[in-house]
């Protein structure tokens, strides 16, 4: 019986010895890789149950095998990244090219929450909110105007020039109605700093954070829409918009997206109103059951369209 049971246990480890025969130590697919969205994979194969890896001079990590292949995701940075990989007493190493900053972070996040705040104004604290971003700028540049003439005719006076006393008059006179002007304006800032806040209490679940954390991490999680982004040192170098592929079939889910994805591009830069024709445009053309669409291109930044069976993904990087 014990040599039966001998005979099983040799059978077995012999079955579990042949099984790993024929897959290396360790082997990667490729030793050169470009970022593609946030990141990029790199896929490999070994006998072992895990490898380690460490990125450039960082700390060392495990990624577990799967049937002797594995696929670890590494996020893009601005800069040249060297991946060493290890199994076995062997040793790989993957170079990974630098991917361009698309914003830097703190510039996004105060343009898209501006914007997002906007669209959670009534069209009338809306239209308040321009006009009086218009009427600072020109009260801004009339007492510009007035300082600047004012000191030019002390001067003239200082010289002996008596007309310049009458110029002098003629500003004074400006400035105090420039001063009625300005308690209008500040009365109406009031207003419109009150319309602000109540709207971003109604957005705020879909406001951007202050500061992003390096790596890949969502920043908005809703149920209608997730935005990720790669971070690098306060550097965006890659942002994903996304939406369930069922958005798109309901009108009221389809504008909400619509207004996410153009606020988002125009925040990093590109032309909203241009790419939302261009998407349009090839939805229409082609069906969500394709993996990968033609990339939409915008002042310098590509947008690469995917789905999966749920989900639409946007792409953004440069």
């Amino acid at each position: 019986m014990k040599k039966r049971i001998g005979i099983a246990i040799t059978a077995v480890l012999l079955t579990l010895g042949l099984a790993g025969c024929g897959r290396p130590n360790l082997s990667v697919n490729h030793h050169d890789l470009k970022p593609d969205g946030l990141g990029a994979v790199i896929k490999g194969q070994s006998r072992h149950q895990a490898i380690t890896y460490r990125v450039d001079q960082g700390p060392k990590q495990t990624e577990k095998t799967h049937n002797g292949s594995f696929a670890l995701t590494i996020p893009a940075k601005a800069t040249d990244q060297k991946i060493t990989l290890s199994a076995g007493g062997t040793t790989q190493t993957v170079k990974l090219a630098k991917a361009k900053p698309v914003i830097a972070y703190t510039n996004l996040q105060k343009k898209y929450n501006q914007a997002l705040t906007a669209t959670a104004l009534s069209k009338q604290d809306r239209q308040k909110a321009i006009t009086l971003q218009k009427q600072g700028a020109k009260l801004k540049q009339q007492q510009q105007a007035i300082t600047k003439t004012v000191a030019t005719e002390k001067e003239k006076l200082a010289a002996g020039d008596t007309r310049a006393a009458s110029q002098l008059a003629r500003q004074a006179k400006k400035a105090i109605a420039l001063k009625s002007q300005t308690a209008k304006f500040q009365t109406t800032s009031a207003e419109v700093t009150a319309a602000m806040h109540q709207a971003k209490q109604r957005v705020k679940n879909q406001l951007l954070p202050t500061k992003s954390r390096d790596g890949i991490h969502n920043l908005v999680s809703t149920k209608d829409i997730k935005i990720r982004v790669n971070t690098d040192r306060q550097q965006v170098v890659g942002l994903a918009l996304m939406v369930p592929v069922n958005a798109l079939k309901n009108k009221t889910q389809a504008k909400k997206f619509a207004v996410s994805f153009s606020i988002l591009a125009d925040s990093a830069g590109a032309n909203a109103k241009k790419l939302m024709k261009q998407f349009q445009k090839q939805t229409k053309s082609s069906k969500t059951s394709k993996t990968t669409n033609k990339a939409l291109h915008s002042n310098g930044l590509d947008f690469r369209i995917g789905y999966s069976t749920t989900t639409l993904y946007i792409y953004i990087t440069k």
